[in-house]
C-alpha cells in the first residue's frame, strides 16, 4: 500500500475524481489500461506502471472515495455502488482499445465492471488482468476479518506483508487508514456473486505462490468466466506480491497487450 504522501490528481480526459493519470500523451495513446487498486490502498499503487510500459499504453488508475485528494468524501462498502458511480464516468474513455487489471479486491471490482459494461452494451475490454484475487463465485477466504477490533484487525493485515508499518503503528496515520481498509474489505467479501454467461475476452490470471488468501481451485475457477483463452502466471511471494515481483508482472502485462499496439517503446 502505497506511502501517504503521494497526492495525485484527476485525469483531464474525464474531469472525475474517481479516474487519475500520471501522464497522458495523447497524441501516442493506442490502448488504456484501468487500475484497480486493492483494499486499504489508492491509485498511487500504479503510479510507476506509467513509465515502464510503452508510450502507448496509459495507465489510468481508480480512485476510490475517502482517499489521497478523496479524503473528505464518504467511503463506499457496497461493490455494486462503485461499480454503478465508475459507469458514469468512464464511458467517455472507452473510445480507444482498453483493458482492466486489478489486484484483490481490484481484480473483483474489474470483473463487475466488465459485466456491467457489457449488460450497457457498451465496448469490452480487449483483457482482464485479475491478480491475487480467487474467483467470485468463491467467498474471501477470511469474512470475519473486517468485523475484528481495531488492533486484531491492524494484526491481521500486518500478516499480509503489504503495508508500510508507519500506516499501522502510527496511531494518527492509522485513524485515516483503517477506515477506508475495513469498507474496502467489506465491499470485497460482501459482494454477493450472480452467475452469468462468461465473458467474451482473454483473461490473465496472476497469484502470488506463498499467498494465504488464495488457493489452487479458486484460481481454476476464473477459468469459468472467460470464453476465450484464460493465461495462470504465478510469481515469488505473498499476498503483496503485486510489490515485490513488480517488474516481472508488469513485463508480463506488456508482453499480453503487445498485439493491440501498433509500435511499442
Amino acid at each position: 500500500m502505497e506511502s501517504p504522501s503521494t497526492t495525485p490528481s484527476p485525469t483531464a480526459e474525464s474531469d472525475s475524481p474517481w479516474l487519475v493519470t500520471w501522464e497522458a500523451p495523447a497524441s501516442h495513446i493506442q490502448l488504456r489500461l484501468f487500475c484497480f487498486h486493492h483494499a486499504g490502498a489508492s491509485a498511487s499503487t500504479f503510479r510507476a506502471w506509467q513509465g515502464q510500459l510503452p508510450q502507448s499504453v496509459q495507465i489510468i488508475a481508480v480512485q476510490l472515495p475517502g482517499r489521497e485528494y478523496r479524503m473528505s468524501e464518504p467511503l463506499l462498502s457496497d461493490m455494486r455502488e462503485i461499480v454503478a458511480a465508475l459507469m458514469k464516468v468512464m464511458p467517455p474513455l472507452l473510445d480507444k482499445p482498453y483493458a482492466f487489471f486489478g489486484h484483490s479486491m481490484g481484480a473483483l471490482l474489474g470483473f463487475e465492471l466488465a459485466r456491467m459494461l457489457r449488460a450497457h452494451a457498451l465496448p469490452p475490454p480487449v483483457m482482464l488482468f485479475v491478480s491475487g484475487r480467487t474467483a467470485p463465485q468463491f467467498r474471501w477466504r477470511d469474512p470475519a476479518t473486517r468485523l475484528l477490533p481495531d488492533d486484531e484487525l491492524v494484526a491481521a493485515v500486518r500478516d499480509y506483508n503489504g503495508t508500510p508499518e508507519e500506516l499501522l503503528s502510527d496511531i494518527s496515520l492509522r485513524e485515516l487508514w483503517l477506515p477506508r481498509f475495513r469498507a474496502d474489505l467489506t465491499a470485497s467479501v460482501m459482494y454477493d456473486y450472480i452467475a452469468q454467461a462468461p465473458l467474451n475476452l482473454p483473461l490473465v490470471v496472476m497469484s502470488g505462490e506463498s499467498d494465504p488468501l488464495v488457493f489452487p481451485e479458486g484460481l481454476r475457477g476464473w477459468a469459468e468466466h472467460s470464453a476465450r483463452a484464460v493465461k495462470f502466471f504465478s510469481y515469488p511471494g505473498d499476498h503483496f506480491f503485486l510489490f515485490s515481483a513488480e517488474a516481472d508482472i508488469i513485463e508480463q502485462v506488456r508482453a499480453e497487450l503487445r498485439p493491440y499496439l501498433t509500435r511499442t517503446r
